[in-house]
């Protein structure tokens, strides 16, 4: 737990699906990122469109560490799919693995989860400024 937060979430890979998954918040913001792109493309939490074909990806084990991380594969026009590659996001929400996503993709998640992240947690850690009086 690196910045204090651990989120519990639902591995979303298949509809109906429950089993849980926890992730650091950093993490989980940047994999929500990602599940936006692909409901953009195929109104599905985990598959999307890429330069060179078609990909989903399916949650990992879970890491002490506050990682997320798992597996990515091509789908096929049949269908069917195979192992391509791998996903690590680390616990302060920086992807340094993510095949079939391009470089623009990642910036964009990781910008848009740290601006996100700034508004959701440091908001409520930060107190408002309060004028102090002194009796004269």
């Amino acid at each position: 737990m690196v910045d204090g937060y651990t989120i519990t979430m639902y591995n979303s890979g298949k509809e109906g699906e429950e089993n849980m998954y926890k992730c650091s918040a950093k993490a989980s913001l940047v994999l929500d990122q990602v599940r936006s792109r692909c409901q953009e493309d195929t109104q599905t939490n985990n598959k999307w469109r890429g330069r060179s074909g078609n990909y989903m990806y399916i949650m990992g084990r879970e890491n002490a560490d506050g990682k997320a991380t798992g597996v990515v594969h091509k789908i096929a026009e049949d269908g069917s799919h195979k192992l391509c590659g791998s996903f690590k996001i680390m616990s302060d929400g920086i992807i340094t693995r993510f095949t079939g996503l391009s470089k623009a993709d990642w910036n964009n998640a990781m910008r848009n989860a740290e601006a996100e992240y700034k508004a959701k947690y440091e908001a409520e850690t930060t107190e408002p400024a309060t004028e102090q009086k002194v009796a004269v």
